[in-house]
């Protein structure tokens, strides 16, 4: 898991984060939870305080309405349209002024002072309540169909009817037309007392005919009008405005007897503002927390996080092998103490490891001399024999060749103490060991190619002869014909290779495999010590990449190859 591979320092700071972020994702959804509760609170009452009022003009509107209906019912209304009362002119103004006192009462007894005028178009006369004007009936005024709801003109609202009802298309042949009119302050009043007790601005509105506001009204009005313009308003809703940087919500009602809709809006942030001051109080405390967390943390990196980083990268480099590192801390603190113990500690390995060292030199020296120690006697065995079974056989040219080869070998060994040779030398030395093979059996050739180029570089003395003689025994001797081996050489800039190839009998898979898993097995005695003595010196010389390779040579017999490095394995 990845959390699992982070250190304390990222995993504190990364709990830390998350909390936060919990902490603040906690709080903004309840914030946002209890802002939409107390908006969905404030829509509810505005709308219910505007439903209130529209009621109340409602109800208003309604009294007229049907007072205007019943009106034409009254027996006096009947009695003043008596036709022998043509004659009789006195009795027609006794009946009108009956019928004017009548309605002057109920003007006095409603809450709206409006002014009802009668007209009579059978006998052209009008009665109405508005003494200061003189209001002829004209023929013309009832040519034309009545409107069948309340009309707004001239700051004030109108309504008519007729009796019979049905006579509202052609009111010129009804026997009364009844014109109800309210002048709108009766309306600015109510708006002035509801925006009294209810602390809102209501106010009163017509996609063409305007506003009616209350006294009080205000530039925000004209704002809110020209939204109410464009947006598609239904029978009763209510949406949310922005104006001049502040949101408002603007509740509306249409009327069903006017045709004008009520208003009522409120600015959301001055109801809202305690929680958003709240809420900015605690993104600034926040604010301020994150602030001195990142002092703390820097602190805590400061003076914990970089020392342990250093004694991780320190403790790591010792694991590497690098007992050269030393720590260094300027702060006066436990990790002083703790860096000066370190620095002593990897001094102390530092020296150990360089006199285990020393001592690992002069035993793989040892070990070196020791494996050659066991090459030298075992050519020494076979050139004797040779030497031996040639006096018998009375060939003395075969003698003299190989005791001159045998002291050549012995010169060579001892000549010099250092354990490596050039690749020159050593080809000089196996072309004599073949040499004297060749005259030991004449079906045996052998043929040397190695780039001038590789034979100044080293490797360790008598590598080749082991591997050419066994070869011969190997591969050539068993085999009556004729035998060849092969001596190539190539290298690279890092590496070198010499490869030694028989025509000789060759090996199974098994056979190969089962050779090349006794390179790497401690030696026994049922074991050839030569190649494997060459495998070791060379994995202890070059490293553990270096050493012997077995494969089918290209003849039939087995080919060897001899792999070292440029640099000498430390």
């Amino acid at each position: 898991m990845l959390f699992a591979r982070l250190n304390v320092f990222t995993k504190i700071t990364l709990l830390f984060v998350m909390l936060l972020i919990l902490v603040l994702f906690l709080y903004t959804y309840s914030n946002r939870e209890s802002v939409r509760v107390i908006e969905h609170e404030i829509q509810n009452n505005t709308m219910n305080h505007l439903s209130t009022f529209a009621d109340s003009v409602e109800s208003n509107i309604y009294q007229l309405s049907l007072y205007g209906i019943s009106i034409g019912q009254d027996s006096s209304i009947q009695e003043y349209q008596r036709p022998d009362y043509k004659d009789i002119p006195y009795e027609r103004v006794k009946v009108g002024s009956a019928i004017l006192e009548k309605i002057n009462l109920y003007n006095a007894a409603s809450k709206w002072h409006s002014t009802i005028t009668l007209y009579f178009p059978r006998l052209q006369k009008v009665i109405s309540t508005d003494y200061y004007a003189y209001i002829p009936y004209r023929k013309d005024e009832f040519s034309k169909p009545l409107s069948k709801s309340w009309a707004y003109t001239h700051e004030q609202f109108e309504w008519y009817t007729t009796d019979p009802t049905t006579a509202m298309d052609t009111p010129g042949k009804s026997r009364l037309i009844t014109k109800i009119s309210f002048p709108v302050h009766h309306l600015i009043a109510m708006l002035d007392q509801n925006k009294l007790n209810n602390k809102g601005d209501p106010f009163m509105f017509h996609p063409d005919l305007g506003l009616i506001s209350n006294s009080s009204s205000n530039d925000t009005l004209n704002a809110i009008q020209s939204k109410l313009k464009v947006t598609e308003l239904s029978g009763k809703g209510g949406f949310t405005a922005t104006l001049d940087h502040t949101e408002y919500y603007v509740s509306y009602i249409q009327s069903g007897s006017l045709g004008w809709y009520y208003v009522d809006y409120v600015p959301m942030q001055q109801i809202l503002g305690p929680i958003t001051n709240s809420r900015n109080l605690f993104y600034a405390s926040i604010a301020v927390l994150i602030a001195m967390s990142v002092v703390v943390l820097y602190v805590l990196y400061r003076s914990v996080q970089l020392p342990l980083l250093q004694l991780v990268k320190g403790t790591n480099r010792l694991s590497t092998g690098d007992f050269s590192v030393r720590l260094h801390y300027t702060s006066r603190n436990e990790f002083s103490l703790l860096f000066a113990r370190f620095n002593i500690m990897a001094q102390r390995i530092q020296e150990l490891i360089e006199n285990v060292y020393e001592e690992q030199l002069r035993r793989r020296e040892a070990t070196l001399k020791q494996l050659q120690s066991q090459i030298n006697p075992h050519f020494l065995y076979n050139c004797l024999f040779y030497i031996k079974n040639m006096a018998r056989m009375k060939n003395e040219k075969a003698v003299v060749a190989m005791a001159l080869n045998l002291g050549e070998y012995y010169r060579y060994i001892t000549r010099s103490e250092n354990d490596q040779a050039t690749i020159k030398e050593e080809l000089t030395m196996v072309k004599n060991y073949l040499e004297i093979q060749a005259l030991r059996l004449e079906r045996m050739h052998f043929t040397i190619d190695v780039p001038d180029d590789m034979l100044h570089k080293t490797l360790p003395r008598l590598t080749l002869q082991p591997i050419v003689e066994n070869a011969i025994i190997h591969g050539i001797e068993p085999r009556t014909e004729d035998g060849h081996i092969t001596i190539t050489g190539h290298h690279t800039d890092e590496l070198s290779t010499i490869t030694v190839e028989d025509s000789g009998r060759g090996m199974t898979e098994n056979q190969m495999q089962e050779l090349t898993n006794n390179l790497h097995k401690p030696l026994d005695g049922s074991m050839g010590c030569g190649t494997w003595n060459v495998h070791q010196r060379l994995s202890f010389l070059y490293g553990e990449r270096a050493g012997l390779s077995y494969e089918h040579g290209s003849r039939g017999g087995v080919k060897v190859s001899i792999t070292w490095y440029n640099n000498i394995n430390e």
